[in-house]
């Protein structure tokens, strides 16, 4: 890695330069999606709620998906995830498993036991990737179970 790149000198001469990095995402950088492309501008906007604990992902997260047209929500832990999906009304959600309070099991087997939220595509995004994790997704009504980082592409397919 060479260290004299612009990232790096920002970094030595301000130890919190790469925090404002990695938290403050613009608009239209999106280097994985088609090759450097901006995202394609759906022509079926979607509500999604991002269901995820790290900050930095979920604001990632959100700002993709309003490049690509779509309105987006998140909530941060299992215990308002729930009540933000409520209030919503989402047509997808991305969700994480490991959430503080309530896991992302929990969040999802009460979300499809309200008969609001039961019809809400679940696409769970996260770092478990043994095969009991991907199985109980599945039982508890899971569209999709995703291995963290998952490319914008995908997501721009998922979504249409």
């Amino acid at each position: 890695m060479n260290l004299q790149t612009p990232f790096w000198n920002a970094a030595t001469q301000d130890d919190n330069a790469w925090r404002r990095v990695l938290r403050t995402p613009q608009r239209g950088t999106f280097p994985a999606v088609r090759g450097g492309l901006p995202p394609r501008k759906t022509k079926n906007p979607k509500r999604v709620l991002i269901v995820e604990d790290d900050l930095d992902a979920a604001r990632s997260m959100y700002v993709l998906l309003e490049d690509m047209g779509h309105t987006a929500n998140y909530a941060i832990n299992g215990y308002v995830a729930f009540d933000v999906a409520k209030a919503f009304q989402p047509d997808v959600i991305f969700l994480d498993l490991g959430l503080p309070g309530p896991n992302g099991f929990d969040v999802c087997e009460r979300m499809k036991a309200d008969p609001d939220l039961k019809h809400v595509r679940v696409i769970v995004i996260t770092g478990y990737s043994d095969d009991e994790f991907r199985i109980r997704s599945q039982q508890i009504g899971c569209e999709l179970h995703l291995i963290k980082p998952v490319p914008a592409s995908v997501i721009e397919h998922l979504l249409g």
